[in-house]
């Protein structure tokens, strides 16, 4: 079985901003589920980015070394970035995840992958005395990939096999030797990975207002909660919302998002809840 980096993607006539990172290949494909996107590309090699079949897509080519130089992008630029084993052949994983993470959009995702060090494949010539870190690249765990995009502030992680044997016996046999095979990681060679800078209701919330409006709204609530001129506070926010036309359930939903004590700004703002 195998799923390509792209499957992940779904296809979308919007407008995105869309980064991928040494990944030439994928361009002609990534424009034609993308039209109208402004894409984005970097290779470290001048020949690819003039070659005249990705000049014809309409793709900003940019030549550089990811790994060694910085990316020439604004903070929050990217609605999506592909980088298919950026984690695998990063010089310094952590810097790269977090100039990655930078260059997203706050609804922006991450779309990567790497080679399973517990694929029995790889267990069998570690066995067999093999060290597989060689040159440049670098083979990992899932659980130390979870806490690499922890560390490097990614809100929401998900994993999808990649490529996978057929034939789940071997990994089976390797079971059975007390390794550890949930969601048959010993048979999967490679771990797709989904990563977005916000979980999925925090994006839902950041879509509807401004930055500076949304600050603002959790500054208030913030105050009313712990009561430091919570009557003052929730005034403003009652103008706020009817200034920036707030409604009932995205408030409620912020208040779900950023309150550790729920119950006593709902109390307070029960009027505004009901009436907006």
């Amino acid at each position: 079985m195998r799923t390509e980096l792209l499957d992940l993607l779904a296809s979308s006539a919007e407008r995105l901003r869309i980064l991928i990172v040494d990944g030439s290949e994928h361009l002609a494909r990534l424009r034609e589920m993308y039209p109208n996107a402004e894409i984005h590309a970097v290779t470290p090699y001048v020949e690819v980015a003039a070659h005249e079949a990705l000049a014809a897509l309409g793709v900003h080519m940019h030549v550089l070394d990811w790994r060694r130089d910085p990316l020439p992008f604004a903070e929050e630029t990217f609605d999506r970035i592909i980088a298919e084993f950026a984690i695998e052949y990063a010089y310094e994983p952590y810097d790269s995840l977090i100039a990655l993470n930078r260059a997203l959009r706050e609804t922006g995702t991450l779309y990567t992958c790497y080679t399973n060090i517990r694929y029995h494949r790889v267990l069998a010539a570690l066995r067999a005395g093999e060290f597989r870190v060689r040159g440049d690249r670098h083979l990992y765990a899932k659980p130390e990939i979870v806490r690499l995009l922890n560390d490097t502030l990614y809100k929401e992680i998900h994993f999808f096999a990649g490529e996978r044997d057929d034939d789940p016996t071997v990994g089976e046999a390797w079971a059975e030797e007390g390794f550890a095979n949930v969601s048959d990681d010993l048979t999967t060679r490679t771990w797709l990975i989904r990563a977005s800078r916000s979980t999925a209701e925090a994006a839902n919330l950041k879509l509807f207002f401004a930055q500076d409006v949304r600050k603002r709204i959790a500054r208030l609530l913030q105050r009313i909660e712990y009561d430091v001129d919570a009557r003052e506070s929730a005034a403003e926010l009652r103008a706020l919302c009817a200034r920036e036309g707030v409604f009932a359930d995205y408030l409620s939903d912020f208040i779900t998002e950023v309150c550790v004590h729920e119950e006593v700004v709902r109390a307070e703002l029960a009027d505004l809840l009901g009436n907006l």
